[in-house]
């Protein structure tokens, strides 16, 4: 049941049948009110009306939102959008730190239309801003540390895109949907599906475009296998909207199989290359024991300086107006990276090694985490956990700067790649968060279904680390590496994420089976995506493997195909998979 009060203060109460989402009956606290109420007209328009009869198997139509909805608004008086908005939980799930949906309807107001229309073009040069901080920390930051990793390592970079890449990508939003298990499934459904579409179709393909490289055959059909077999196995056992204890162990069992395959690479990799690590490693540090006349801590200050600084002097000297305005929009946020996650870059001078400014990253960094992450003032033994940090850093930034010099990185400088990490996830993870946010308010105000909205927007929003993190890695001669993850994290994202989550919805019934809601696209999406892998296959198999720039367009053909597909069906042009449009045999459509 939904409530809020109108204007007039009237208390609104609209239930809705958990059997049929479309029999809505409305109860006003004023039964004046009753008779021209805008909620029971609209509701009994829609009971009434067989043009929009919809088979059981869907609840919701494509372009009929539940009054629940947050879209609903669109369906209410100019006047009453705002109260709608500040009473409705589900126009509450699109806010992560900012409420973008209450700033346009609530602050601006939709009844102000050019201010409206201002607001809204607003949004989008914010998402366009956020695009460019995930840019640079990707470009800047996370790639040199997956680089310096994988390298830390001595593991190929297929493997390093199918795990460590692949979870930093997919972890955030695994963890968003296991820690939600009880929302709606018709877009959790249609935005797994969808982003792994995306990534496969449309950065996999792009990375191909920029780096065109062969691929080890048994690699790359173990991913490809492994994706058929789980949207194939996903198709079938939630063909009836249905999804038990045992179908949702199988997937999770698909996935740690497929790890368990990449783990024993791995091994079979540092057997082969043991002898070779053992040698780099004797070399490097033969050469940190050579002797140096330097002071420990000369240029310490010119050092620190010299590296927070935001500015790329090259790009700054070279570029024109344009790119110094671009430079000095970007420049508080570069300030707030280079402040708070470390550089390890194997390419650089040391590494990347600052001595006072990686001393800082000891207490920055946690300190950052903890407090976007809303933690900071939880208190731990009668003791905020800030102060827990504080407490524990100050002692290590001691020994770093006693154990440590300014013209060569410590032995230690590795160690370093784990907080780099970190940050860099958790940093993307909150940009990406931001831009699904501003993406989910741009769609509903272009009153998008909840399907096409989670396969396009919320899907690219999702998607838009993986994009930046990927094509920078592919730009920096990393393909092979960004190609791997681009099924890696999906596969995660799919397996582990409908999987745990509907394994949570089964313990929460009695009968031990999960309620999938699909939606009208899910059927578009699984036979999309699964159209995208075989021809993936098919185009390799014809080129012996070998990933060409063809092969890269012929992946992006296929996914905007697919998108085309589902914007048709939105807006009515044709039918959508899983939809029934013949006449009813009993005469009542």
């Amino acid at each position: 049941m939904v409530m809020y009060r109108t204007r007039a203060t009237t208390m609104i109460s609209v239930n809705i049948s958990s059997r049929d989402p479309l029999a809505v009956t409305c109860h006003y606290s004023d039964p004046s009110k009753q008779r021209n109420s805008w909620c029971c007209s609209k509701m009994s328009f829609f009971q009434n009306s067989s043009h929009f009869q919809r088979p059981v198997r869907h609840a919701t139509y494509v372009n009929f939102p539940r009054p629940d909805d947050c879209s609903y608004l669109h369906r209410l008086p100019v006047n009453e959008q705002c109260e709608f908005v500040q009473a409705t939980e589900a126009c509450a799930e699109s806010q992560f730190y900012f409420n973008y949906v209450g700033f346009l309807y609530c602050t601006i107001g939709s009844e102000r239309d050019y201010l409206f229309q201002l607001g809204f073009v607003l949004l989008l040069c914010v998402c366009v801003y956020y695009f460019v901080v995930l840019g640079t920390t990707a470009d800047q930051f996370f790639c040199p540390t997956l680089a310096a990793i994988a390298k830390t390592l001595n593991i190929s970079e297929a493997l390093a895109g199918v795990t460590i890449l692949a979870f930093g990508n997919g972890s955030p939003d695994l963890f968003t949907a296991i820690a939600n298990p009880d929302a709606d499934t018709e877009l959790m459904f249609s935005e797994l599906l969808g982003s792994a579409a995306f990534v496969i179709g449309v950065i996999g393909g792009t990375v191909l475009l920029i780096q065109p490289f062969d691929f080890p055959p048994w690699g790359i059909q173990r991913d490809l296998a492994f994706f058929i077999a789980a949207i194939v196995w996903i198709t079938l056992k939630a063909a009836d909207e249905r999804f038990s204890l045992l179908d949702s162990s199988v997937l999770i069992g698909m996935y740690l199989l497929f790890l368990a395959l990449v783990i024993w690479e791995f091994v079979q990799t540092r057997r082969e290359e043991g002898s070779s690590i053992s040698t780099r490693a004797n070399n490097h540090i033969r050469g940190l024991n050579s002797e140096t006349d330097v002071p420990t801590n000369e240029g310490l200050l010119t050092d620190f300086c010299d590296h927070v600084n935001p500015l790329d002097p090259e790009e700054w000297n070279e570029g024109g107006w344009m790119t110094k305005t671009f430079c000095l929009l970007k420049a508080p946020f570069v300030l707030l990276l280079l402040l708070t996650i470390p550089i390890v870059d194997t390419t650089a001078e040391r590494d990347g090694w600052t001595k006072l400014l990686n001393i800082c990253h000891c207490l920055t960094l946690p300190l950052m985490i903890v407090f976007v992450n809303g933690v900071a003032l939880i208190k731990v033994a009668n003791v905020y956990i800030f102060l827990w940090i504080v407490l524990f850093a100050v002692p290590i930034m001691v020994v770093v700067f006693y154990t440590s010099r300014t013209d060569r990185c410590p032995t230690y400088h590795k160690s370093f790649t784990i907080l780099s990490f970190l940050g860099c996830i958790q940093v993307i993870y909150i940009v990406a968060q931001e831009v699904v946010s501003v993406l989910e308010t741009v769609g509903i105000v272009l009153k998008l279904s909840k399907s096409v909205l989670g396969l396009s927007l919320l899907a690219w929003g999702n998607s838009v680390g993986d994009l930046f993190s990927n094509v920078a890695l592919a730009r920096q001669g990393y393909g092979k590496m960004a190609f791997a993850a681009c099924f890696g994290g999906p596969l995660l994202n799919l397996c582990l994420g409908l999987g745990l989550t509907f394994i949570t919805k089964a313990f929460s019934v009695p009968n031990l089976v999960a309620e999938v809601r699909k939606g009208v696209m899910g059927e578009n999406c699984e036979a999309y995506l699964f159209q995208i892998l075989t021809t993936t296959w098919l185009c390799l198999l014809f080129t012996n493997f070998q990933g060409r720039r063809s092969v890269g367009l012929s992946m992006i053909v296929t996914y905007l195909m697919f998108l085309a597909f589902s914007f048709l069906g939105e807006f009515e042009l044709i039918h959508p998979y899983g939809t029934d449009h013949h006449p009813d045999p009993n005469g009542n459509g």
